[in-house]
């Protein structure tokens, strides 16, 4: 905390106890941005400690907005009044202010709480990203990308991230043997302790790939245990939230964009061109549902998208053709 501001001043401003003089303090002290990141997180441990019902802010406003339109009495007309009741009345301020002043500013706090409470990662197409996390953990994101992870973790009893794409992570133990947690928009929870891992989850479904150490899958939408996996086990999550073990697999084959390769094992050209909308953001039609099947084995450097293409046209002797933003491969 800035010695200017006790914390006290903070509690007593999110109690709703906070002084005009107090609330005048506040401002001026969150003027300075190095200020800001202290503030939320003194709000996020108060919070905590003093669990807050969701603010009803259409009536909240309501009522603001019948105050404000109710005539606010001048200095002088209750000069005879006040000077019995107030000691000081030069300090007489228009009460309404502060009542606008605070609800403006616990709705910009509820708005914004996922940017005040997570620190967000992402990726563009065609980019891969490393990121140091707080707690010493690594990660590498995958193109097309997010992941997201508390920024107070010394307020929480576990490390949790949240993944939308694609991402390897090098997970550090703790020394209260915190548990660390991955969820994936399709409800995948994988919850480790100190690991090696990748997690793919995309629009075409998920899966985990454990390079060492151990992990436990459980998907919210079932009632099963846990899959526990060991080292060199493959899991493919179904639309249902029911695994596929696939056990001794190459994982390196499934890290290789880490490398810009693409590895295939009898891999469907259909199943190619979605590899490629997801890394590069490219659509590839294939309109002969044949040539769709067909398959492809290899291991294959590519930095974009026109590098894919040109290995398989030459590999498959396919023409291409450019239309309307897409790639139209054909015999």
């Amino acid at each position: 905390m800035d010695p200017n501001l006790p914390i006290e001043t903070l509690w007593a401003f999110f109690a709703g106890r906070a002084t005009i003089l107090q609330k005048q303090l506040l401002a001026e002290w969150l003027k300075e941005e190095r200020n800001v990141e202290t503030y939320y997180r003194v709000l996020h441990e108060w919070e905590k400690a003093n669990p807050q019902l969701i603010p009803d802010i259409a009536a909240d406003w309501e009522l603001l907005q019948n105050r404000l339109a109710t005539p606010v009495l001048t200095t002088e007309s209750v000069t005879e009044t006040t000077t019995r009741l107030l000691p000081t009345p030069g300090l007489l301020r228009p009460w309404w202010l502060a009542v606008a002043a605070s609800i403006l500013l616990a709705l910009g706090v509820w708005w914004q709480r996922e940017t005040l409470l997570f620190q967000t990662y992402s990726t563009t197409y065609g980019q891969t990203r490393q990121v140091h996390l707080s707690d010493g953990s690594q990660v590498i994101l995958n193109a097309n990308s997010t992941l997201s992870f508390p920024r107070f973790l010394w307020l929480l009893p576990t490390r949790e991230a949240h993944l939308k794409g694609e991402a390897e992570f090098s997970v550090v133990h703790t020394h209260d043997n915190r548990p660390f947690l991955v969820h994936t928009p399709d409800l995948l929870e994988v919850r480790v302790l100190g690991t090696e891992f990748a997690v793919y989850s995309r629009e075409r479904g998920s899966k985990v790939i454990l390079s060492r150490g151990k992990v436990a899958l459980r998907s919210l939408k079932t009632d099963l245990q846990p899959l526990t996996m060991h080292p060199g086990d493959v899991v493919r999550v179904n639309p249902r939230g029911m695994f596929e073990l696939q056990p001794k697999q190459r994982v390196s084959d499934y890290t290789a964009w880490k490398q810009q390769r693409f590895v295939f094992n009898r891999t469907p050209l259909n199943e190619i061109a979605d590899q490629i909308q997801e890394r590069f953001g490219v659509r590839v039609l294939i309109p002969d549902s044949t040539l769709g099947v067909r398959q492809l084995t290899g291991n294959y450097p590519a930095k974009n998208a026109d590098e894919v293409i040109a290995m398989l046209t030459q590999l498959l002797d396919l023409h291409v053709e450019h239309r309307d933003k897409n790639f139209i491969l054909t015999h």
